[in-house]
């Protein structure tokens, strides 16, 4: 097809398209970030725009997309995250025996994140600071709940940044971004212990140049939470910010979070 033609029916659509917007059902916040934001409106289209029948990762079920789980990193990992446990935590647990783990994942490489049921306090002292990582609290984690309060396994990508398609979003929207995924947004509980293990293990932090929101924990004030490596004092950095800040190096991390078998 030629970029005539193409620019032709696009238009055609576009136009076709317009007069279903006010019936769409689309959040106020949703139409005022994009009125406001008019560089996000064609990534939005993109998103929304795919043909019947394709596999859409937000919408089915975490294992029919990504990879078998067998083709990543994970079990070599859940090795390393049992002998982390044991070692500071002092629980013995062979995860893949107490979990339900997904067949598939989205990411080859993977950081799961065992929560035996720590407080943030107590992530704070066990999974960081008993590693000789230094810890700055702008604000006391234990403000932003208490964290875990039953054991839990939450897997993420290994990766230096949050989840791409997150980067600059305000965490007020973080429901709309997960709305309809078999995903959550990881909080500040479990963040730091996946900070620690890959620490431990790579001798990398997360976030060395970039900052992790936590949605779920916030302040009655409506701020939020955040997490990241503070290269001033070379460590570990936990605050918050209001919900509608919105900065390029800000993001969410998705994450798989399995309890339990019964």
């Amino acid at each position: 097809m030629s970029e005539t033609t193409f620019s032709r029916d696009a238009w055609l659509l576009g136009n076709e398209a317009l007069p279903n917007f006010e019936t769409a059902g689309l959040p106020q916040e949703v139409i005022a970030f994009h009125r406001e934001h008019k560089d996000q409106i064609i990534p939005a289209i993109r998103r929304g725009f795919i043909l019947p029948g394709t596999i859409v990762p937000s919408a089915v079920p975490v294992e029919t997309v990504g990879y078998p789980i067998e083709e990543t990193d994970c079990f070599q990992w859940l090795g390393h995250m049992e002998k982390f446990a044991k070692d500071y935590f002092k629980a013995k647990v062979t995860l893949r025996d107490v979990f339900p783990l997904p067949a598939r994942l989205p990411w080859k490489q993977a950081l799961p994140i065992f929560n035996p049921g720590l407080t943030n306090r107590e992530m704070v002292d066990k999974a960081l600071k008993s590693r000789k990582l230094s810890v700055y609290e702008y604000t006391d984690v234990m403000k932003f709940g208490s964290g875990a309060n039953m054991s839990c396994l939450c897997i993420i990508e290994r990766s230096a940044k949050p989840t791409l398609a997150t980067m600059g979003l305000p965490p007020k929207f973080a429901k709309h971004w997960f709305a309809g995924r078999q995903t959550v947004s990881l909080n500040l509980c479990n963040y730091g212990i996946g900070m620690s293990l890959r620490h431990e293990i790579e001798k990398e932090f997360l976030d060395s140049q970039t900052v992790t929101w936590f949605p779920e924990s916030t302040l009655s004030v409506g701020f939020v939470a955040y997490g990241g490596y503070g290269p001033g004092f070379g460590g570990v950095e936990f605050g918050c910010r209001g919900s509608g800040c919105e900065r390029g190096d800000f993001g969410f991390r998705e994450a798989i979070c399995l309890k339990p078998k019964t």
